[in-house]
């Protein structure tokens, strides 16, 4: 009796079973499809009154625009290093700033000097290219500046400030390492004053010896070449000069299949219907109430998968237990 009763519940589940399953296989799965215009690689779409250039790569793809009157901006610090070579200016290397090598002791012939200290070689990966480069240091004047000393702008209101100079600086370790008339290191006299040694015993205060340093001053809307940019000033502050110079810019907006792209100030849903062409509509709300029907199918269907695994797992517990020893 026993097992005439698990063979009626087995039977049953596995019809369940085999129901659901029918069902999955003759239910029809929802298109998602809205009217809308195809693009392939190369094709142009005409958006926000700009010209876009469709890009389409196996299954993805973008569309971009080239700005040709972009305006770009950089700024340049108070108190940085800049090295003019071939007609433009480029930020110094960090860690090469100017300075010279230096010694304790008398400037007499008899002084030793030891080197370090202060001294500045070229920077590590520096090329030496930078060897025949002109090096400036940026100047501003500040509110509390006064007169101009060593080659500073003179002070001025900081809220109107227009110019700033270049004051040309020497890598003096370098210098002195490539004159084979004195030697490798510059002396600190007991006064702080800095000499140079010769070969032959004499000395020369550093400042006499260095040539005399070129000043440059530049002012707002003067040109300023810079990084391989045609720039120009475009502001001064007492914290830095802003750089200005117009360019190329591309923009471009990344399609995805099935997700919104707003292009120019339009929004479209893109499709891919084949890997080389997308298809662009703005039909996003027709998009949206199709897939959500895509959706909805897709969870029937596992609900109904549900229904077959546990139907089948029904059956094979049911029939365990009916084969089951029993006492007595």
């Amino acid at each position: 009796m026993q097992r005439r009763a698990a063979a009626i519940y087995v039977v049953f589940f596995v019809l369940v079973a085999v129901g659901a399953f029918s069902l999955t296989t003759v239910a029809q799965e929802p298109s998602v499809s809205v009217a809308g215009q195809n693009y392939s690689q190369g094709d142009t779409l005409s958006a926000g009154g700009t010209e876009w250039t469709v890009n389409v790569n196996d299954g993805e793809g973008n569309v971009s625009r080239v700005n040709e009157s972009a305006r770009f901006t950089t700024s340049i610090a108070n108190n940085s290093s800049l090295l003019f070579a071939n007609g433009e200016y480029r930020p110094a290397p960090n860690g090469s700033d100017g300075g010279a090598g230096t010694g304790t002791g008398s400037p007499s012939p008899s002084a030793t000097a030891t080197s370090g200290g202060s001294g500045t070689s070229l920077a590590t990966g520096e090329t030496a290219s930078n060897d025949s480069a002109t090096r400036f240091r940026v100047v501003i004047p500040n509110a509390t500046a006064g007169n101009a000393s060593g080659g500073n702008a003179s002070g001025g209101n900081a809220t109107n400030v227009s110019s700033f100079t270049l004051r040309q600086e020497f890598v003096t370790s370098q210098r002195l390492r490539q004159d084979s008339s004195v030697a490798d290191v510059a002396l600190t006299g007991e006064n702080g004053t800095q000499y140079v040694r010769y070969r032959n015993g004499t000395t020369q205060p550093l400042d006499e010896y260095l040539p005399t340093p070129e000043v440059r001053n530049v002012s707002v809307g003067d040109s300023f070449p810079y990084e391989n940019n045609s720039s120009s000033v475009a502001s001064v502050n007492t914290s830095g000069a802003t750089l200005a110079w117009e360019g190329n810019l591309t923009r471009s907006t990344e399609l995805k299949d099935g997700e919104n792209a707003t292009i120019g100030e339009t929004t479209y849903v893109a499709q891919f219907p084949t890997n080389s062409t997308v298809t662009l509509s703005q039909n996003v709300s027709g998009y949206q109430a199709e897939q959500a029907k895509l959706d909805e199918f897709n969870n029937r269907i596992l609900g109904l998968w549900g229904i077959v695994i546990i139907s089948l797992f029904a059956a094979i517990l049911i029939v365990a237990l009916a084969y089951m020893p029993v006492r007595g």
